[in-house]
């Protein structure tokens, strides 16, 4: 992998003189969206008067130019959309190339549903599972692949249902180089899925009991529930659990992993996405930066927890 202060130089070299005809057409972006919302507080505007006031004219504007508002952030929408896709294809894959010229891209792509529900992180089905920014290679001994996912289920009562968001994050898998013979779950103390409820109702859970563990720093920041406690605590020695929680310090976030036939999974809560372009402010240095040291993150993980140390051997 490619050194941080290499990158400084790489932006100035390739990507700079690239990103000048994408700021051009990003203001241009810009504007629609700024008229479409302007539009749509117009709009709101008029129906208020047009309501409080008692004056047909005033609705009748309003409608008009809610329309307008509609079929401008509609342009906005889908303007935004392609410049994203020859964004993420001129400078995304640029920098996933300057880090390891052998890492596979693909912007549409994402980690199967199949592999999520397999990692089982997350016990809710989700109704609604979409992603994007699929990347996947090989650091040192260590295959791992990872994409930003966005799950969510359908909450329903009575007439009403809303959308509630399971996941939103970065989802990672690596080789562990080991056939596991149990499942072991790794969760936040302060997002445990398992509860009485589905303790006693989920065929997931068959099996499944806690795991205490001697290290105090560590469960106090994680839970764990194994069906193979041995096998559990083979796998968390007391050096492996201060990786565990240096990689949540690393994070700053609520990570929950799972060791699941011969993979780790890793889900890492992010607020933000992972490599798209702003379309209202300036896609400088420091953005793509941040783009940068979040695919170091994963690298940083694979050393963390010495996966290329080929500590275990598959059986």
């Amino acid at each position: 992998m490619s050194p941080a202060s290499d990158f400084a130089a790489f932006y100035e070299k390739e990507l700079k003189e690239l990103l000048l005809p994408l700021e051009v057409q990003r203001k241009q972006i810009k504007k629609w969206g700024v008229y479409g919302f302007i539009l749509l507080g117009l709009a709101i505007v008029f129906f208020i008067i047009g309501t409080t006031s008692q004056l047909p004219a005033a609705i009748i504007i309003a409608i008009v130019v809610f329309v307008a508002a509609i079929i401008v952030l509609i342009l906005f929408a889908n303007r935004l959309k392609k410049f994203t896709g020859i964004f993420k294809t001129q400078i995304v894959s640029r920098i996933i190339a300057f880090i390891n010229p052998s890492l596979r891209y693909s912007p549409e792509r994402f980690i199967a549903e199949a592999d999520y529900k397999k990692s089982g992180l997350y016990l809710n089905s989700p109704d609604r599972y979409k992603g994007d920014d699929y990347v996947e290679g090989t650091h040192d001994k260590t295959f791992f692949c990872f994409s930003e996912l966005h799950t969510e289920e359908k909450i329903s009562s009575g007439k009403d249902s809303r959308w509630e968001t399971i996941f939103k994050g970065m989802f990672i898998i690596a080789d562990f180089n080991k056939n596991f013979s149990g499942r072991t779950y790794v969760w936040s103390e302060n997002k445990p899925q398992l509860n009485f409820l589905n303790k006693l109702f989920t065929s997931f859970a068959s099996g499944l009991e806690k795991v205490k563990l001697e290290s105090s720093d560590f469960e106090k920041r994680f839970i764990v529930y194994s069906n193979d406690q041995v096998e559990a605590r083979y796998i968390l020695t007391p050096s492996f659990m201060e990786r565990l929680v240096r990689l949540q310090q690393m994070t700053s976030a609520d990570a929950s992993i799972s060791f699941v036939h011969t993979n780790i999974h890793i889900a890492i809560p992010m607020k933000h996405e992972l490599f798209e372009p702003s379309v209202f402010r300036m896609n400088d240095f420091s953005r793509l930066e941040q783009f940068r040291s979040t695919i170091q993150i994963v690298y940083e993980i694979i050393d963390e927890l010495k996966l290329n140390d080929r500590l275990w051997t598959k059986e």
